[in-house]
């Protein structure tokens, strides 16, 4: 077992015997992304999220999931918009995993939008939420890539995920939370209790140091700062050491005004640093305005500049089958290709490409489907 996949296992390890039956509605147990602290307000093992100002905001769970089981009760006031997030990354770009729809709104068809959806993916199968003002019964189990959700003990969700076109790109791990969005709702009796993980991923960034990669024909710097990966003023490669063909990668980057990098994939040494097939190229130049702005497959498809966020953690998903290429960014869709040619075994390689700039990543997870 190298470094990368011990830590990862001592992760679940921790999560799943130290973490979740006794995780709960203590204000230490979660953060928040935008709104204000009055907008969540913890009280005797209970949450009251109320409308308050800089909306929609989100709470999140300190504590990383993949597969779990979750319950608890709830009750909103009338026109309340709220939902339950599960996979949200650290950043808050919560459309990267799935929420499930808390409002008591039900249309006839039944929508997207409605109580119990899959919010914009899959309608409920059936109205089960009660008359605002009343409790309801909220209970999940999420075992990839079987989601089933009841709600007053109705089936409302009971779906095969890997077979939904969208949601099988979705994030399989990471915080559960709760959206404000206009309305009160509140939650008690809240309980988690993990599953055994199956995405097997390799956490390719340690604590510190750069062990595991290789600087390549670099004329910048590269170093790692408390788990972040930084690379500054100059040209140059970083090179992880574990070979692939086919791969799932994600990763938050973010960068300094118009900075350019990069991420290869199946990129192959030659003799010398200086001698090598780089592959593909994912890139990374957070400008709207740019020919190939971050997210693009690089001569094959131009990303979506209204994906990502300049100056921020963004949150970067790179699937890699065959000659076929997808990008996310911030859970929405960005580039796609199937006309890749360098279809081979290779490495992931990160690139710092300007002077005067910098770029960093961090949170990546490798998961090879070779």
């Amino acid at each position: 077992m190298n470094p990368f996949q011990l830590n990862l296992t001592l992760t679940l390890l921790f999560t799943l015997f130290l973490g979740a039956p006794g995780f709960g509605f203590d204000s230490s147990d979660w953060f928040r992304i935008g709104g204000s602290e009055e907008g969540f307000l913890f009280e005797e093992g209970e949450l009251e999220i109320v409308r308050c100002e800089k909306n929609p905001s989100v709470i999140l769970s300190k504590e990383i999931y993949e597969n779990f089981e979750v319950s608890f009760e709830f009750k909103t006031s009338k026109w309340c918009e709220s939902g339950f997030f599960i996979s949200a990354p650290s950043n808050g770009a919560t459309r990267a995993g799935f929420e499930i729809d808390l409002n008591n709104h039900a249309h006839d068809p039944l929508s997207v939008f409605d109580g119990g959806a899959l919010f914009r993916h899959v309608a409920p199968q059936v109205a089960a939420m009660k008359e605002y003002g009343d409790w309801n019964a909220f209970r999940a189990k999420f075992d990839w890539p079987h989601l089933e959700v009841k709600i007053n003990d109705k089936v409302v969700q009971d779906i095969d995920l890997s077979k939904h076109p969208r949601l099988k790109y979705a994030l399989r791990r990471g915080s559960v939370g709760f959206q404000n969005n206009g309305g009160t709702i509140r939650i008690r009796d809240f309980e988690m209790k993990p599953l055994p993980d199956s995405e097997r991923g390799i956490v390719t960034i340690p604590a510190e140091g750069i062990e595991g990669w290789k600087v390549v024909n670099s004329r910048n710097s590269w170093e790692n700062r408390d788990g972040v990966i930084h690379a500054e003023d100059g040209n140059g490669y970083l090179l992880f050491e574990k070979v692939c063909q086919d791969f799932d990668l994600r990763c938050l980057y973010r960068t300094s005004p118009n900075s350019n990098g990069g991420i290869f994939f199946r990129w192959v040494p030659g003799e010398r640093d200086d001698d090598y097939d780089r592959g593909n190229e994912i890139q990374i130049w957070d400008n709207p305005d740019a020919i190939t702005p971050s997210g693009s497959i690089y001569h094959f498809d131009r990303g979506n500049d209204l994906a990502f966020k300049p100056g921020e953690w963004n949150l970067l998903q790179i699937f890699v089958r065959g000659s076929n290429a997808a990008t996310f960014i911030n859970g929405i869709p960005s580039a796609e290709t199937d006309a890749l040619t360098a279809i081979r075994p290779g490495h992931i390689v990160l690139q710092m490409h300007r002077t005067n700039a910098w770029v960093e990543w961090k949170e990546m997870v490798l998961v090879a489907r070779d």
